[in-house]
């Protein structure tokens, strides 16, 4: 041994702890985004390099640090990034590798996460029936080309339309009853063969109403019968008059109803091309008040009534006719009528002016002869004493005592049996006037130089 030399050999090594190993964000991680995790290790060789593996796959990235601990970006994740994470730590010391052992695992999910998408509907508010209507769904997402699902909450209505945007609207067409009620809409999107929905948005409620116009009412006499007063319409009684009742409306059919507050009455009638017509052939004085228009339609067993029109105030007035063709019959009647009774009056003033006449007539004779025979005898007399003054009033008085002799002297003549010639038969003037006011009435003519010309002969 003695010239051998004693080689000793020194073994070291080095000793690295578990790494620990944490991820952000914690929990889910939603899908297209970014996610991070970190690796650290308590030890005193620092620079080393940590190693971050997928546990189920190849997934293995590595990054040197001048410190204690690396953080791994994992950028846009999807469903491949999901799955267990662990790490490690390896370090060169005098020219030898050592490693750490493996950390604990972290687990990356990945989820699609949906808000919750927005409701709107137009027109807003109430929508007429038979109206179209659309409702609109929109969400807020960077996952496009899903589906939209519409949904009445209390029915069977479901519909649903892919989007290539984030909104999509539903169109109701010729809204009725029926599409009354409250919608919600939802988005649902398929990514790597996985279904994911969006919760249920807020509720919008659609209300289907009926708004009717106030109908129009108007008046019309076809046969004249129609004057505008300062008091309202006044119709000529026998004459017709009609009322029309119209209205400016898209729903079908429906009915018109007059209304009158004067008799309590009320007719109906369809409806045809929005408008109806009550005809009244003959006014009478039931007929007499105001009247007004309704307008009712029934949609899916629904009534609806508009409100009534203003009144129009009808008067029945007495017609003119009958009291101008009275006059005009009567009138020559009672001319007639006068005209007889002063041809009465005549007449008998006449039957009573003979004996005057007579008297007159004999006193004339008298005077006549006597002027004969004297005038040869006494003639030279009658020159010398004639004043025509005188004898003027002497004729005058004997005439007047002679009418007085001759109407004392006068007898009615005596007839057999009560007869009296047709010449001489005399009448009272009532009975007469009533004799021929009958005849008047009786006939419808008189012929006043026909039948009684005896009346004038008499004269």
């Amino acid at each position: 041994m003695g010239g051998a030399r004693l080689r000793l050999c020194y073994f070291f090594s080095v000793s690295l702890s578990k790494p620990s190993i944490s991820m952000s964000p914690v929990g889910e991680v939603t899908w297209g985004q970014d996610a991070g995790i970190t690796c650290s290790i308590s030890t005193k060789h620092l620079g080393g390099t940590f190693i971050l593996q997928h546990t189920s796959g190849s997934f293995r990235k590595t990054q040197t640090s001048s410190t204690n601990s690396a953080t791994f970006n994992i950028l846009q994740v999807n469903f491949g990034n999901e799955g267990s994470y662990k790490c490690q730590y390896q370090i060169r010391v005098s020219s030898r590798d050592f490693s750490s052992p493996l950390s604990d695992s972290v687990r990356l999910s990945v989820a699609v996460s949906l808000l919750k998408p927005s409701i709107s509907m137009s027109p807003v508010g109430e929508v007429t029936w038979g109206q179209d209507a659309g409702i609109t769904c929109s969400i807020s997402t960077q996952h496009l080309g899903g589906t939209f699902i519409l949904q009445q909450t209390s029915g069977s209505f479901r519909k649903t339309q892919t989007s290539s945007t984030n909104s999509a609207t539903f169109n109701i067409l010729q809204v009725n009853f029926g599409n009354e009620g409250s919608y919600k809409c939802q988005y649902q999107i398929r990514v790597s063969s996985r279904d994911f929905s969006s919760p249920l948005s807020d509720s919008v409620r659609l209300s289907v109403a009926v708004p009717l116009q106030q109908p129009s009412i108007s008046l019309a006499s076809p046969n004249g019968g129609l004057v505008w007063g300062p008091e309202g319409a006044e119709v000529t009684r026998g004459y017709s008059f009609v009322f029309t009742c119209s209205i400016f409306s898209h729903y079908p059919g429906g009915e018109f109803s007059l209304i009158s507050s004067g008799s309590g009455l009320t007719n109906t009638k369809q409806a045809f091309t929005g408008s109806a017509s009550f005809d009244f052939p003959v006014a009478e004085y039931e007929h007499l008040g105001d009247y007004s228009c309704v307008y009712e339609v029934t949609l899916s067993a629904r009534k609806f009534t508009s409100t009534m029109t203003a009144s129009i105030p009808v008067i029945i007035k007495m017609s003119l006719l009958p009291l101008v063709s009275s006059v005009a019959v009567v009138g020559p009647l009672l001319l007639l009528l006068v005209l007889v009774v002063v041809c009465l009056v005549c007449k008998r003033k006449r039957r009573a002016d003979p004996p005057v006449a007579l008297a007159q007539s004999q006193l004339a004779v008298r005077l006549s002869n006597d002027y004969d025979n004297n005038k040869y005898e006494d003639q030279d007399d009658v020159y010398e004493n004639v004043n025509p003054t005188d004898t003027w009033k002497k004729l005058k008085e004997e005439a007047g005592r002679a009418e007085e002799e001759d109407s004392d002297d006068y007898e009615e003549p005596e007839y057999c049996n009560g007869y009296v010639p047709e010449g001489e038969k005399e009448t009272s003037d009532d009975e007469a006037v009533h004799e021929i006011v009958t005849q008047l009435l009786d006939e419808p003519t008189l012929d006043i130089y026909g039948e009684h010309e005896d009346i004038y002969q008499n004269f």
